[in-house]
């Protein structure tokens, strides 16, 4: 007997927002530093917008038993 098998490898991309930021928020964000980054992280929350599943199939390998 045989059959075919195959690896099929799924990823689903996620993109997520926050709510809009303030204008404080959004100054310390373009200044680049990493310290004022952080604590804009820790004021938000992101939350999912959008996610697309992406799959890959391998070629089917023959396995003989």
């Amino acid at each position: 007997m045989a059959k075919l098998r195959r690896k099929v490898i799924y990823t689903t991309v996620r993109w997520e927002e926050t709510d809009p930021l303030t204008e404080e928020q959004i100054k310390n964000w373009k200044s680049e530093d990493e310290e004022l980054q952080d604590e804009i992280m820790d004021e938000v929350e992101f939350e999912l917008s959008h996610d697309k599943v992406i799959d890959d199939y391998g070629w089917p390998e023959l396995i003989e038993e």
